[in-house]
């Protein structure tokens, strides 16, 4: 007969805390009279707050405080953990051990939801306190170990690393190699002599970042070699020199820190060129730039936030490869909201980066105020809407405005039991505006300063009736939309200056049921007009898969004078904006925004989309097709657009996928902006991919360049987001 005896008993130690239980379960104990020393044998079992271990044999000196255990170890830790061992001799809180042939297991990040383990082996552990650990004839690996039925036993891993003796040091977190060999699919490939990595449990080392290779006309061949150091568990930095051929180094830095309620995250570059005159002597150029960006809560309704964004010229981001924009943007924003309402003081700066652009007319702002106040939305009430805003614009070429401007909106919503909803609506329009070295429009003269006023009211009304049928596979859904807004003249005044560039408006589906289709709160339609649309959905009541249709116009009770030509509202009846997807399956979306000629029907702008997945391959395309905006003598505005973004990833296998893309332009003949393509292996345990990037700038310094890089990811070891 098998007995079982539970036995719980006290044993003390030197540390600050004592009195703590362990509770034992076996088949059998042996006992001195005092309890001091214990023999358990027979599936003993031993429960700790942060352990549970289960052998065969187990030993207990409740006096010297030393616990063994032997055949069939295993031990369970509070941290996720398992030990497997053949012997262990330790103090009865496994702080300070000697452990026999012994497996370790360290959970690990899940690899495609599948739970993942590292894996550390060796012939002998040393642990001293919790600083220190020691494997003799030790291998580490974090691939899975797999069972081949066919020869009956365990594969060897992937990639594996053994060493004579592995040294944990838990204090300076770092984990060492001695006589270090590198085996892959169990032979031996490589050899160190000494090699070392951050230890499992750091989250941030520093080190070098896998660098990454540029080739063109400006550089040569160049690298940028990143080294990225933690400076505490709040910020850090990563340092990131470019070294090339033709040119100077360039010093990178990025430094990123988190406080208790915001962030800062910064960026600073700056190199100084060699360049050669016509006469052949030398002069140096400062080429740089700096990034700041920030964000930080003053109370749980207010927070601020800030950018500053500079460069020493035009081309130096787009040479260099540090993130060009056409306009950098300053700024410092300080932000509130209580319930329905936000208020908001604020400031920019701008950058003009682009040739064709005259810098002198870009403006600054400051300070420009907003306030938008809003009442609980409900039907069958009144529902109100106030926006205003102060704004304080500055130039150094062209008219300078202060501007207060306040738009009060009044809405009466109701729904009947059929469905029909009817929104009410009466829109007053104020302003009050400063204006200096303004060349009027309309009256052909220039004045130097004179103040102006604008009022204008608007009444809108909008109904929609949706039309619902059911059957057993599909849900229909047929819904009529139509609006009517009556407006003023003075709506679009031409004697305040145009901030919002409305020269550059061109109607698209978003914009037709809007009130004010133009940007900005100075400027809106100054005709009558009737919209309406209609738009379809079918879905599946299994898949939910659907398409939908939607179809609208708008007739405008005059003609507008002063919008370019092909904006596509300038007649009284305005084009026909189509906005179309279809879902049938998973493999396959297909979206259309269209505007379309009301005479011909042909396509005039479009936005498209294709999404397919057909086993393996995944397929984007999308395409913009924009005709040129015309000001009123027919002059281009801007230039037509026909252009293409094409991405296609092929997984060849569980591990290897190949990606590329390309954008490019099409109009009388093909115009690359850039083609990129990746070759990736990832499995759970290693990864590495091949990069390659054409980018065609059409920039005088740099018009095409050719970017390589390599990433190699052994996972906690040396890991990269490949």
């Amino acid at each position: 007969m098998v007995r079982y005896l539970i036995l719980t008993f006290l044993f003390f130690n030197n540390l600050a805390y004592s009195d703590e239980e362990l509770e034992i379960t076996a088949e059998q104990f042996t006992y001195d009279k005092d309890n001091t020393r214990i023999y358990a044998t027979g599936d003993v079992k031993i429960v700790d707050e942060k352990f549970k271990l289960s052998a065969d044999k187990v030993f207990l000196n409740n006096t010297s405080n030393v616990l063994s255990a032997r055949d069939n170890v295993t031990i369970f830790n509070s941290d996720g953990s398992i030990l497997k061992a053949e012997k262990i001799v330790a103090d009865q809180e496994l702080r300070n051990a000697i452990i026999e042939k012994n497996f370790l297991y360290l959970p690990s990040n899940p690899f495609k939801d599948k739970k993942n383990y590292l894996r550390f082996a060796a012939e002998r552990v040393e642990r001293r306190g919790e600083s220190w650990e020691m494997l003799q004839n030790g291998v580490f690996t974090a691939c899975e170990i797999c069972f081949n039925k066919k020869t009956g036993r365990y594969d060897d891993p992937l990639v594996q690393l053994r060493a004579k003796k592995i040294i944990h040091d838990k204090k300076s977190l770092n984990v060492k190699y001695y006589d270090t060999f590198v085996d892959f699919k169990g032979k031996s490939v490589f050899y160190l002599p000494y090699f070392s990595h951050a230890s499992p449990l750091v989250k941030r080392k520093a080190g070098f970042i896998s660098p990454s290779f540029i080739q063109n006309h400006y550089f040569g061949f160049a690298a940028d070699v990143p080294y990225y150091i933690p400076i505490d568990d709040y910020q850090d930095i990563t340092i990131k020199p470019k070294f090339s051929q033709k040119k100077n180094p360039v010093l990178f830095i990025e430094h990123r820190k988190n406080f208790l309620k915001g962030e800062i995250f910064s960026e600073f570059s700056g190199t100084i060129e060699n360049n050669k005159k016509e006469n052949g002597i030398k002069e140096d150029k400062k080429r740089g730039h700096f990034k700041s960006t920030g964000s930080f809560d003053l109370n749980k309704s207010s927070y601020v936030d800030f950018q500053v964004h500079r460069t020493a010229d035009r081309h130096y981001l787009n040479t260099y490869k540090y993130g060009y924009q056409d306009t950098l943007t300053s700024f410092l924003k300080l932000n509130s909201h209580r319930h329905s309402n936000f208020y908001s003081l604020e400031s920019y700066l701008f950058q003009e980066l682009r040739q064709d652009v005259n810098r002198k007319i870009i403006p600054k702002i400051f300070p420009r105020f907003r306030l938008n106040l809003n009442s609980e939305k409900k039907m069958n009430l009144l529902n109100f809407e106030t926006n205003l805003e102060i704004i304080n614009l500055k130039r150094n070429e062209g008219n300078e405005t202060k501007k207060f401007f306040v738009n009060q909106n009044i809405f009466y919503p109701t729904i009947f039991s059929d469905g029909t909803m009817i929104n009410f609506g009466a829109h007053l329009n104020a302003g009050i505006f400063h204006i200096k070295k303004y060349h009027n429009p309309k009256t052909g003269k220039f004045k130097h300063s004179e103040f102006k006023s604008n009022f204008y009211p608007q009444i809108s009304v909008e109904l929609t009736k949706p039309y619902v049928k059911h059957t057993e596979k599909y849900k229909t859904i047929i819904k009529p939309k139509f609006m009517y807004l009556k407006t003023s003249p003075k709506a679009f005044n031409r004697e305040i200056p145009d901030e919002s560039n409305v020269n550059n408006f061109y109607l698209d589906y978003f914009d037709l049921f809007n009130r004010n289709r133009l940007s900005g709160l100075y400027r809106a339609d100054s005709l009558d007009r009737f919209d309406y649309g209609l738009s379809f959905l079918k879905q599946t009541n299994s898949t939910k898969k659907f398409s939908r249709i939607g179809l609208a116009q708008s007739y405008h009770f005059d003609n507008h004078k002063f919008l370019p030509t092909n904006s596509g509202i300038n007649d009284k009846f305005s084009d026909f904006l189509a906005n179309v997807e279809i879902s049938p399956v998973d493999s396959l979306n297909l979206s259309f925004y269209l505007s379309l000629d009301k005479n011909d029907f042909s396509i005039k702008n479009a936005y498209s989309t294709l999404m397919l997945n057909i086993e393996k391959t995944f397929l984007t395309l999308r395409n913009i097709n924009a005709p040129a905006v015309l000001d009123n003598s027919g002059k281009n505005l801007i230039e037509a657009k026909n252009q293409f973004n094409l991405s296609i990833e092929q997984k060849f296998s569980e591990y290897w996928s190949f990606t590329t893309s390309s954008t490019f332009d099409k109009k009388n003949k093909i115009k690359f902006h850039d083609i990129n393509a990746k070759i990736k292996y990832e499995d759970e345990c290693l990864g590495f991919s091949f990069n390659w990037s054409r980018q065609y700038t059409h920039m005088p310094e740099n018009p095409t360049s050719n970017s390589f890089q390599f990433l190699f990811s052994l996972k906690e070891i040396m890991e990269n987001d490949i």
